[in-house]
Parts: structure tokens; C-alpha cells; sequence
């Protein structure tokens, strides 16, 4: 398969444990120690393609995390695409990035497609850069206000950068999100073995 609409080699590089310690630790102010732990769900999971469960935490709060998803990827004409997906009830799964036993308990039901928050992956030659769809549909509620989600990552064999931004709805403006550009993740674990396909 080539590599543009490779789900499986994409699955690999991102089924793994993240962490941006090194960054928090040189420019405090700006970033807080953050951990990502993607981890693969079985392949028959979806009807179609392959699937990722994400846990985002700060890293004192590994067991409290703020950003849980299911991440289904499928391929297309020359890219990939990422559908975000929301869990039911997330809390009952905390912690399943990192337990196996946990994870198998979540089941297709839980998880529902997030309208107009999906991403096109393409292939650079040496990573896989992803980009929200336009048209500022994926919309975030957050600080009392709704804003629209900017969303951005690029994945390399041992690191990922990610870069989340809520916008204005009307304006524009940046209400919430990274000022200081995007979060540089290291991988301090590969769970790339687990991918089925």
C-alpha cells in the first residue's frame, strides 16, 4: 500500500505514550507538561478502517484526563481521513490508554462521530501532517463561550507536534490555545505492535 492512504504504518506511528517534558521544563509559562497515550483498538472495532483510543492529560492528573477520543482513520483517494469521535460517559474509561483490560470493555455504541471535526492526513515523504477540514464546523465550548476548533498535528517516528487553537466564531480572534506555537511531543513508549492490519 502506499504510503499516502497507509493506515496501518500511520496507526503504528501514533499508537504510543507522548510526552513534552523537555519543552514544559525549558518554557514553563508557556507550556504545561502534557502526556498523550493513543492506544489500538482491535480491527474489527469499525465496520471500516482502522481505530485509535486517546487519552490527553496534564501529567499529574494521568488519572483525571480532560481529553478523551476515538480516532478512526480511512483511506481515501491519495490521504487519509481522521474521524474524531466523542465517548459516552468518558469517565468510565480513564486510565484505558494505559490498561488493555479496561479498554476492551468499550464497546461501538459508546462511540459517536463529532460533525465537521474530521482531518485530512496527507503524507510529507517523511511524516503525516494532519489538518482539520475547513470550514470551521468542529466547534468547542469552552471559557463560557462557543468557539471553532484549529487543529493541526504532525506525526514523525519518535514525535509528534500538535497544535490546538479555539477561535471567534465572528472575529476570528484566538480565545483559547497554544500562543507560543505547537506542543512537542517525544514518544516514551510504542504500542505500534498492537496495531492490527
Amino acid at each position: 500500500m502506499k504510503p499516502e492512504t497507509d493506515i496501518v504504518a500511520l496507526s503504528r506511528l501514533m499508537a504510543g505514550d507522548f510526552s513534552n517534558q523537555q519543552q514544559a521544563f525549558e518554557n514553563p509559562p508557556m507550556f504545561a507538561h502534557i502526556r498523550v497515550c493513543m492506544r489500538p483498538l482491535p480491527a474489527d472495532f469499525f465496520d471500516q478502517g482502522l481505530g485509535l483510543f486517546l487519552e490527553q492529560a496534564y501529567d499529574f492528573m494521568l488519572s483525571q484526563p480532560y481529553r478523551v477520543r476515538v480516532l478512526q482513520f480511512l483511506p481515501q483517494a491519495d490521504q487519509i481521513l481522521l474521524i474524531n469521535c466523542s465517548v459516552s460517559n468518558q469517565e468510565d474509561f480513564y486510565g484505558a490508554a494505559r490498561n488493555r483490560d479496561l479498554l476492551s470493555t468499550l464497546t461501538r455504541d459508546r462511540v459517536e462521530a463529532m460533525p465537521g471535526c474530521e482531518m485530512n492526513v496527507a503524507w510529507t515523504g517523511q511524516s503525516y501532517r494532519g489538518k482539520i477540514v475547513p470550514g470551521r464546523a468542529c466547534r468547542v465550548f469552552r471559557n463560557n463561550q462557543e468557539t471553532y476548533l484549529e487543529n493541526e498535528f504532525e506525526v514523525f517516528d519518535q514525535k509528534l507536534y500538535s497544535l490546538d487553537r479555539g477561535r471567534d466564531l465572528t472575529t476570528d480572534e484566538r480565545i483559547w490555545g497554544s500562543i507560543a506555537g505547537p506542543f512537542e511531543f517525544e514518544k516514551t513508549a510504542s504500542f505500534a505492535q498492537e496495531v492490527q492490519g
